[in-house]
């Protein structure tokens, strides 16, 4: 589909809802729906009973107030991060600009968020999001009216509505456990959730010594375990390095215990239509072991050499498939390509390579690429962190099959795995969507009376925090806009 097929589908679908939210204004509330333009709120008192018992068991004064200094902390670094995708959206290519779909936590909507897993894990997020507001609500004497959740086309947050005229009463650090708790709980599950992955991720061993396949490549499938080349065992990038294979030349290598010959050089991933490669018969599959002369043996030599050759220069290639082949052809301006100015002049095949020692790695790598506490490989434990949370968008939650089928490990670990993933992922993402500074969420009621506290010594404090408070809401909800529909707009108006 055409991303400007896509940006019309979208305008489509947020044009009926907001004719939804107002055909509900004044039909809604007798089944407990109320239209706040662009959210509509969902009303219900099933829970309050449990809520009621569970309040006075535990004085929750204290993780109230841990509460509040969590939910100002995820505050602060979710609206920078909102901020600086704000900004982006105005630079980036259009190109490589974020799904809609995938600013949305919704499980079969968000197309890296598994169904099952998702479903499940977001049902965990909301019941700990509501009750936990629900109790610090209990707790500081307020009465509840309703639990229920809010709608941005879907549910993006949860909330407990206490009395209201009792909750405007009471103090303000009161009002603020009970906003806080909820997006609080989310948070606070998240990092139990990553202790636990940490635990489980211990227990990862290979099924045997050796190296990973990345992905397929010289006939052998991603998953796949290469423990010995020519008879030599091989359990480490180093060992692998040491034997110094030759390209071009023929090698038994033994994966998953059986044995299968490749010609070392480097597999070609991906050929681009209409450039030389293709013109001149180099297909997917081929293996590339030499360039003028030059032995090509993973991705760096076949750059180093590509980057000395210039636009139509003429040059011999060496590879294997279905047999060895030369070839003599002209090469094409990169920049017929890339369109960027500093590969004018550039030779430019139109292949993808990699080479063996590319797309191998070490056991031990996965293994500390699932402990989320661990940061080898990494510059911090930021970093590490950061890797961890965009596991969806790389193809690695749930952990893939084939990965998998590498490691000794029974179903149930990484269905148990997968499972506490998701409910770390959304979690996470509830949680610091809702400490937002933004109306209605917990976030923007928070932040409201923090500016209420900042001038209480003022006549107009009420006054104050309102218009700032409603300010800020605005530009947040811009921003969140401004990431999801600034790159389509900028992608339609550059090509009229």
């Amino acid at each position: 589909m055409e991303k400007n097929e896509i940006f019309f589908y979208i305008f489509i679908i947020f044009a009926l809802w907001f004719i939804l939210i107002y055909s509900l204004k004044k039909i809604g509330k007798k089944y407990g729906l109320e239209a706040s333009f662009p959210l509509l709120i969902w009303k219900t008192e099933k829970g309050k009973n449990l809520i009621d018992r569970i309040s006075k068991k535990v004085d929750w004064k204290y993780y109230g107030n841990l509460s509040i200094l969590i939910c100002f902390l995820a505050m602060t670094a979710t609206t920078y991060l909102i901020l600086r995708n704000a900004i982006l959206s105005f630079i980036i290519p259009p190109a490589t600009a974020p799904s809609p779909r995938l600013m949305l936590g919704i499980p079969g909507v968000n197309p890296i968020i598994p169904v099952g897993y998702g479903v499940t894990a977001l049902a965990i997020a909301i019941i700990i999001h509501e009750f936990s507001h629900g109790i610090l609500a209990r707790y500081g004497g307020l009465k509840i009216k309703s639990l229920g959740l809010i709608f941005l086309i879907f549910p993006i947050g949860a909330f407990v509505e206490p009395d209201e005229e009792r909750l405007k009463r009471v103090k303000k650090i009161k009002r603020s456990r009970v906003f806080a708790s909820g997006p609080a709980s989310n948070i606070i599950v998240a990092i139990i959730c990553i202790l636990l992955l940490s635990f489980l991720s211990m227990n990862i061993t290979a099924k045997e010594s050796g190296l990973i396949l990345n992905s397929s490549a010289f006939g052998m499938e991603r998953g796949s375990i290469i423990s010995e080349i020519e008879g030599n065992k091989i359990s480490s990038l180093k060992e692998l390095k040491e034997l110094s294979l030759e390209a071009g030349n023929k090698y038994n290598i033994t994966v998953d215990s059986s044995s299968c010959e490749i010609v070392f050089g480097v597999y070609v991933t991906n050929v681009e239509k209409n450039y030389p490669a293709e013109r001149y018969g180099i297909a997917e599959g081929s293996i590339l072991y030499e360039i003028n002369g030059i032995k090509i043996r993973n991705w760096s030599d076949f750059q180093i050499v590509m980057n000395n050759t210039t636009a139509y220069q003429q040059i011999e290639i060496k590879y294997f498939l279905n047999g060895f082949i030369n070839v003599t052809l002209p090469l094409e301006n990169k920049y017929n390509y890339t369109r960027k100015n500093e590969d004018n002049g550039k030779g430019f095949l139109g292949i993808s390579v990699a080479g063996l020692d590319d797309i191998v790695i070490e056991p031990e790598y996965y293994k500390s690429l699932l402990n989320p506490l661990s940061k080898n490989n990494f510059n911090s434990y930021m970093d590490k962190f950061l890797a961890f949370l965009t596991f969806p968008f790389a193809g690695l939650s749930p952990f893939p099959k084939d990965f998998a089928n590498a490691f000794s490990c029974p179903s149930i670990f990484w269905i148990s795995y997968n499972l506490i993933y998701w409910v770390f992922w959304l979690n996470f993402a509830l949680g610091t969507f809702n400490s937002l500074p933004l109306l209605p969420l917990d976030g923007g009621y928070i932040f409201k009376d923090g500016i209420s506290f900042l001038f209480s010594k003022s006549r107009k404090a009420e006054k104050i925090s309102s218009i700032t408070s409603k300010s800020v809401s605005i530009i947040i909800l811009f921003m969140i806009l401004s990431i999801l529909f600034i790159p389509y707009l900028r992608l339609i108006f550059s090509s009229l």
